[in-house]
């Protein structure tokens, strides 16, 4: 079946202190409609559904498997500063590898969200990859403000952010469905600015008005995303997981941004 959504999140690219260059951090993000269109055509059919969300099991295993991925983001993370940084310098080449691989991970992750245990662990490997391909921003980041505190600034900040958009969107009787063709058109005007931004680099104070619209952006995807999760069939929690630690990743990372760029001033 072809995918009716293929969204790539694109990080703005951002100087590496260390190696003189600039270079793009990808996120990739695949959410198609698959599942939905599997709900539907059985209903269509008469048939039962296969699970929809009516307990809080499903909700405890996506949430599960969500913590799972933030804690592995946090070890990739780790490892990158204290291993794998001088590797990254000495050949810059491997992390585009790594970066491949989160998209041929996330792009092909309707093939193996549902296969126990090739699901855990290769959801597990690419949160993984995403915190270890991360580090040169957080580098960036440290090196030029003097220290970690304003990754914990941002940090805090996401974590209200995401939690506050998380509960709206879960308790919230009006659909969401109608804010996804303004998402989508969004997030591809943000991945072509971000193309054009290699190649015409632009000032303080439009890269705050960017990051600030990333993070209403990917605030609205949390929201949406958490309302989707009524709507899934139950063996797709991996699938649910995905979108909610990609929206919670790129919230994190524009926030980052907004506040580095807020600091310049």
């Amino acid at each position: 079946m072809r995918l009716k959504r293929q969204e790539i999140l694109l990080v703005k690219w951002t100087p590496a202190s260390n190696l003189q260059t600039r270079g793009i951090q990808v996120k990739s993000r695949c959410m198609q409609n698959f599942e939905q269109q599997q709900f539907n055509l059985r209903n269509a059919r008469g048939e039962p559904p296969v699970s929809v969300l009516d307990s809080a099991s499903f909700f405890g295993k996506v949430m599960t498997a969500f913590g799972f991925a933030m804690l592995l983001s946090a070890a990739g993370a780790y490892s990158g500063f204290q291993y794998f940084g001088p590797i990254f310098l000495a050949h810059p080449g491997y992390i585009w590898v790594a970066y491949a691989l989160e998209l041929l991970l996330v792009f092909t992750s309707r093939i193996w969200s549902t296969r126990y245990p090739l699901n855990y662990l290769l959801f597990g490997l690419f949160a993984f990859s995403s915190g270890l391909t991360v580090v040169p921003l957080l580098a960036s980041v440290i090196v030029q403000f003097g220290g970690p505190q304003i990754l914990m600034k941002a940090l805090m900040a996401t974590a209200f952010a995401f939690t506050a958009a998380a509960i709206f969107g879960w308790t919230t009787n009006r659909s969401l469905s109608g804010f996804r063709g303004f998402l989508l058109l969004s997030l591809i005007g943000m991945i072509i600015t971000s193309i054009i931004g290699i190649f015409l680099p632009w000032s303080n104070s439009f890269e705050m008005i960017f990051s600030g619209f990333g993070v209403i952006v990917f605030s609205g995807y949390t929201m949406y995303d958490f309302q989707r999760l009524k709507t899934y069939p139950s063996d797709r929690f991996i699938d649910a997981a995905l979108a909610l630690y990609l929206d919670m990743f790129n919230l994190f990372l524009y926030i980052l941004r907004l506040i580095s760029s807020n600091q310049r001033r």
